[in-house]
């Protein structure tokens, strides 16, 4: 097995372990909101959209500086970095006792984890570039398992043991990726000599690349509709449910059912971006999208709101692999880590965003408006899509990949 091979195989194995160790409890916040004290489901959402925001926030502010520490100091540190904060960041979760302790939390969360964007940093410095698509998508497939193991079982979990021992179990299995990250990936890094450094691409240069803006868009919407629905989607599950006994568990199993099929449809979407352009199947995942959110919006029983949820998987699933591999298409090599720090601080405005606008919906214009408002966005994401296509004359390969 090739070095990049052997790498690649245990990034995506600690990405896993990383997403499974923030979804064990995160999910649940809501909930966990009432145990701190807000009785209402109004301000549950309010509390939660305003806490799942804070690490939106600070990451957007953090990202570019550890992109730019990336190319200084090498990627595998800065995923290392990662892991070993949202260790730290869990285990201070599982202490909280007020809402503004855990706001702080997520804080601090977003200012020193980040393992997606550190991950995929050092995934693309040393894969080809003609597997980028695949190996880029099977990094969001990682996202996705992740998402599908670690609601189901925090959910068990926190029904059985309650939350504060689901972030516990969570800090371990962050830890655990933080570790084989350190001992099982191999960068061959150097860090650029003084006189050269000049010559990495600076960033008001690379946010002008054609193409750059398009793939940083397309993050920021999937971030803020991914976001903007979670401070909601509980309590719209806990509304269905004629009775409120496993609530953490059914709500966990439909958030994993969407998670596993993003986890089937994210790889297999990257390398169809890899044959066909990486914009083509950005506009189809944007329409299937919009019209699973409107199903979200409609649904009356568990039923339905687990069939629009599958769907909503299966649609962004493939659009982050296709900016990352747009993104590593057109940036030197030594600009990685500057590169994607960028895009990632600036579609990480869209998870600050999100909740917050997500939560303020749902107390104001009701638990489902928020589902309706993704739809209409995903939609003009669509449209948008579809005009630069035809501004290019088609999407040749080379400019894809």
């Amino acid at each position: 097995m090739t070095p990049w091979k052997k790498t690649f195989i245990s990034a995506f194995t600690a990405q896993i372990l990383s997403i499974v160790g923030f979804s064990f409890a995160l999910p649940f916040l809501p909930f966990f909101i009432a145990d701190l004290g807000v009785p209402d489901a109004g301000d549950q959402a309010f509390w939660a959209g305003l806490v799942l925001s804070a690490a939106g926030l600070t990451f957007a502010l953090s990202a570019p500086f550890w992109g730019i520490a990336a190319d200084r100091y090498g990627r595998k540190l800065m995923v290392c970095r990662a892991m070993f904060g949202g260790t730290a960041v869990l285990l201070l979760m599982s202490y909280v006792q007020t809402v503004g302790q855990l706001l702080v939390c997520r804080l601090l969360q977003g200012a020193f984890t980040g393992t997606m964007a550190a991950s995929v940093a050092l995934v693309a410095s040393v894969v080809p570039r003609k597997r980028s698509g695949l190996t880029l998508g099977m990094m969001q497939t990682a996202v996705f398992i992740g998402t599908t193991v670690g609601p189901f079982f925090g959910g068990l979990m926190a029904d059985s043991f309650g939350y504060r021992a689901s972030f516990r179990m969570g800090a371990l299995l962050c830890l655990a990726g933080g570790l084989l990250v350190y001992f099982g990936t191999r960068e061959d890094f150097s860090s650029p000599a003084a006189g050269k450094e000049g010559k990495t691409s600076g960033f008001l240069s690379i946010f002008m690349l054609k193409g750059f803006f398009l793939a940083v868009l397309v993050m920021f919407a999937v971030r803020f509709n991914n976001t903007m629905i979670n401070p909601s989607f509980p309590l719209i599950v806990r509304d269905i449910l004629p009775s409120a006994e496993k609530i953490n568990s059914i709500t966990g199993s439909v958030m994993a059912s969407a998670a596993l099929a993003g986890a089937f449809s994210a790889a297999l979407v990257g390398y169809v971006g890899d044959q066909y352009g990486h914009r083509r199947v950005l506009f189809g995942c944007c329409l299937l999208a919009a019209a699973a959110s409107a199903g979200h919006f409609w649904a009356m029983s568990i039923n339905q709101l687990f069939a629009a949820r599958v769907l909503f998987g299966l649609a962004v699933a493939g659009m982050l692999p296709a900016a990352n591999a747009m993104i590593h298409g057109i940036i030197d090599h030594n600009s990685l880590g500057k590169a994607y720090g960028l895009a990632t601080s600036l579609s990480m405005l869209g998870a600050a965003a999100g909740p917050f606008a997500g939560g303020y919906l749902a107390s104001s214009a009701g638990l489902r408006m928020p589902f309706l408002v993704t739809a209409g966005t995903q939609l003009a994401l669509g449209v948008l899509i579809l005009l630069c296509m035809r501004q290019s004359g088609g999407i040749k390969q080379s400019q894809s990949r």
